[in-house]
């Protein structure tokens, strides 16, 4: 079936035309095939705007697929509510969402100000070394060993220690971190997504208090810590910034990773003239983001509106890709070729009130990766034979990816 395929009107909502009806699953849909960026960029192909059954974790929601509109709604917290969606209160009926991502302004902007200080250029610039010095730790254990296992070995642990750092938390927790982490985002039930759930928000609780009573110089013992005006952050709200960099801070970066080298394992010359020229690697990086989105997001409409010809009602879903907003041809001409020459912005990472706390971080994070990589290892690329797993869902991501390389 076509990706613009559409059904009768009896099975759409009411107020949806039957012709914006798409009667599909965007995660099944997209892994359809070898790549599920290609597979869903088909989207571009139908209408702007649709009514998907699937669009948001198997919930049906307006799904956008044009950059423009997507950055509209990002720009637009007023008409389209992050504070009436939430991923864990629902889960686990508590009164406190995920802060300040779940947060409407100008509400937000006191919570995003606790953390600010964390993530500004200059305080990156100074956990560079720290950054460097675990991606190298992690190297050393298969430099000499002339293959690996990308995301085993590398990328589910180099951004995960970057945030075990921040947050003062200890490396030997980091398989059971990554577990909860793992069933809450692509668990198979309701059930095994609130147990996982409940085990972070119980882990984090604890060790929220662990800091309250002995704080110390790391990202968690600054929130318990913080004031806003003249009083401490209450319960909800230090758990709801301490489970949003959670869930950040363990799959964001490792999903991207892997996109990432899946496709310099396939694309010699982009790695021969990163070698050759590594000051061309900030764009690469940009480029990179670009074109390997891995997460939706939702938002709630606030009123009745018309959204370019589109009814939409007060409560609708609205389901922002950002892997469609990076492959739009209308924005990017052949969205599909990496090309590092582009100058053109992405939304990987947001934009707008809500843009990514972490962008600076998540951006040195990637290029120290290819700065460490690529001089070590010539001609990566996968064994001939082997088999690169992926998944797509609520965040898109390599599951194994086997590399080699010439030294």
């Amino acid at each position: 079936m076509e990706a613009h395929a559409l059904v009768g009107a009896s099975a759409v909502p009411a107020h949806v035309p039957s012709e914006l009806f798409w009667d599909h699953d965007i995660d099944v849909f997209a892994a359809q095939g070898d790549d599920p960026f290609l597979v869903a960029g088909r989207l571009h192909d139908g209408p702007d705007i649709m009514w998907a059954r699937g669009a948001f974790v198997g919930q049906p929601a307006w799904l956008l697929t044009r950059f423009d509109h997507i950055n509209e709604v990002f720009m637009d917290a007023r008409r389209f509510s992050s504070a009436e969606f939430s991923t864990v209160a629902g889960l686990l009926a508590v009164d406190w969402r995920l802060n300040p991502l779940e947060i409407d302004p100008p509400h937000h902007f006191a919570y995003r100000q606790v953390l600010q200080p964390w993530f500004t250029p200059k305080a990156i610039n100074k956990l560079e070394d720290m950054v460097r010095s675990i991606a190298r730790e992690l190297i050393a254990e298969f430099e000499n060993s002339g293959r690996c296992e990308f995301v085993e070995q590398f990328a589910s642990l180099f951004p995960s220690y970057v945030f075990l750092e921040l947050m003062g938390m200890p490396r030997s927790r980091l398989p059971e971190f990554l577990q909860w982490e793992h069933k809450f985002t692509r668990g198979d039930t309701v059930e095994v997504k609130i147990a996982a759930a409940r085990n972070i928000m119980h882990y984090l609780e604890g060790y929220a208090e662990e800091r309250r009573a002995a704080p110390g110089d790391d990202l968690v013992s600054a929130i318990v810590t913080a004031k806003i005006g003249d009083r401490l952050l209450t319960h909800g709200e230090v758990m709801g910034m301490c489970m949003v960099l959670y869930l950040g801070g363990l799959d964001t970066v490792m999903s991207s990773l892997g996109w990432y080298f899946r496709h310099l394992a396939s694309d010699q010359e982009l790695q021969r003239r990163l070698r050759e020229d590594p000051s061309l690697i900030p764009a690469a990086v940009d480029e990179l983001l670009r074109a390997f989105g891995v997460t939706g997001t939702m938002r709630v409409v606030t009123e009745d509106l018309d959204f370019h010809g589109v009814a939409m009602k007060k409560g609708d879903w609205v389901t922002i890709p950002t892997y469609l907003a990076g492959r739009d041809p209308k924005k990017y001409p052949d969205p599909h070729v990496i090309d590092i020459g582009r100058k053109t912005r992405n939304l990987t990472l947001a934009t707008g009130v809500h843009n990514c706390l972490g962008i600076h971080l998540a951006k040195r994070e990637i290029k120290v990766v290819l700065e460490e990589w690529l001089p070590r290892f010539l001609n990566i690329r996968v064994p001939d034979g082997e088999k690169v797993e992926w998944h797509t869902g609520a965040v898109w991501g390599v599951d194994r990816l086997p590399l080699t390389w010439d030294k």
